[in-house]
């Protein structure tokens, strides 16, 4: 953990090069990956399924790698009851939030131009669920729910099995048909990704993979953006939270918990208005660390990648807050209100002291599912606008083509695209 006292523009600087991005590349994993992808795309679902027994330690036939109707219903149907209430909750106010996104075509005439815009869904979208020690029903939910609003014709998800069953847990197998997923396979890491790209004897290629997933996920991702589309390439998980005299600590030591507890390279950064709350949370955080539940994964998320700070200015603290483009924000000042128009980067932001990030991951509404790397300066939380394509449409009269022809004659002559601008002067000898 480093602890900074801001009071010049030099002080927030040596802020943002603590959480500097290592930007070096893994050779390895990245190599590693490239061989991974290459297996699948020559050798199809037999690649698929060793590298599943590699990996995963279950042993599969390709005809076995879908998810039968029979046993997904059965798994589902295995829930705890007071489980499947949370995730019919959660599946209710997901799509409450995420039909607000819903686009429309539309086609205005300009004195006699006809321009539009068609929206049309993706037709087939892959959803890549983690799997392994972790289960994440939410991400389900979170990836699935806003395909099924925006049309997408087929969603597949995939998954690795578990290594005790062979098979995947029932819990993902509830969420996935709540959320209007269609197929399912066992199948995870680069394999899935890459299966997904290319499309093997079983498992059709799709034209979009979202979900997060390991390094390995990540930059098979990376690798086939291009062949297929993807949402993001995923970090650690991160938090800012910004503070003054009235927050309670015991509740931000909570909030940096759940966060670290996520990942050991999770990145969390306190900003205080108040340099004795300040070190009141570093104090109470530390003797809270070793009893905690998941205590090795925070005590190494807290000294590696956290960092707390005091700004007595608060346009100190909001220029570190900026300048982190934090993948979530938490404003828990006495007024948060006032300060949310001078946030300009981060991914989710929760306002006061009632909303800890968890009700986001899981109950609120909006996806959970957000840029990190302070990419939030580029990017958005994913949505149903990322399972749409946009169509323009252009179309003349006779009128308006002539009154607007020579402009396009003079502009391509301009460019010295001279085939251009015959195109557009063509129909006068009609």
């Amino acid at each position: 953990m480093k602890y900074f006292q801001i009071k010049t523009r030099d002080d927030i600087s040596r802020v943002a090069t603590f959480f500097k991005q290592d930007e070096n590349r893994h050779d390895s994993v990245s190599a590693a990956v490239r061989n991974i992808l290459q297996q699948v795309k020559d050798r199809g679902d037999a690649a698929c399924v060793a590298l599943t027994a590699k990996f995963d330690g279950v042993e599969l036939n390709p005809e076995k790698q879908e998810i039968s109707a029979d046993e997904w219903n059965e798994a589902a149907a295995s829930v705890d009851a007071g489980l499947r209430a949370a995730l019919e909750a959660a599946t209710k106010n997901i799509g409450i939030f995420h039909r607000q996104q819903k686009q429309a075509s539309w086609e205005i005439n300009r004195d006699g131009v006809i321009l539009g815009q068609r929206v049309l869904s993706i037709e087939q979208v892959g959803v890549y669920i983690p799997g392994g020690r972790a289960k994440y029903p939410s991400t389900v939910l979170m990836t699935a729910i806003p395909a099924k609003i925006a049309g997408v014709e087929e969603i597949i998800m995939v998954s690795p099995p578990d290594r005790q069953s062979g098979t995947i847990d029932a819990l993902l197998l509830l969420a996935a048909k709540l959320a209007g997923v269609d197929r399912i396979f066992k199948c995870g890491g680069a394999q899935a990704v890459a299966a997904l790209a290319y499309g093997t004897k079983t498992m059709p290629a799709v034209d979009k993979i979202v979900g997060p997933g390991n390094a390995w996920v990540a930059e098979a991702k990376r690798q086939l953006f291009g062949t297929v589309g993807i949402d993001l390439i995923a970090g650690p998980s991160e938090v800012a939270i910004l503070v003054d005299e009235h927050t309670v600590s015991e509740w931000v030591v909570r909030d940096l918990f759940a966060q670290m507890e996520h990942d050991p390279l999770a990145r969390c950064l306190v900003v205080s208005l108040d340099e004795s709350k300040a070190q009141d949370i570093i104090q109470l955080t530390e003797s809270e660390l070793k009893n905690a539940a998941r205590s090795e994964i925070l005590q190494q998320a807290w000294q590696s990648g956290a960092c707390v700070c005091f700004a007595k200015k608060p346009a100190h603290a909001l220029e570190i807050i900026n300048h982190f483009a934090p993948e979530h924000l938490q404003i828990m000042t006495a007024n948060p209100r006032a300060i949310l128009p001078r946030i300009k980067h981060a991914g989710a932001i929760f306002l006061g002291q009632y909303s800890p990030v968890p009700m986001g991951d899981y109950i609120a509404g909006p996806n959970h599912t957000l840029p990190t790397m302070s990419t939030s300066r580029f990017a958005s939380a994913l949505g149903v606008y990322d399972f749409v394509r946009h169509q323009d449409i252009i179309e003349y009269t006779k009128e308006s083509w002539q009154r607007e022809a020579e402009f396009v004659d003079r502009l391509a002559r301009a460019e010295q695209l001279p085939n251009h601008a015959l195109a557009a002067l063509a129909r006068l000898k009609q």
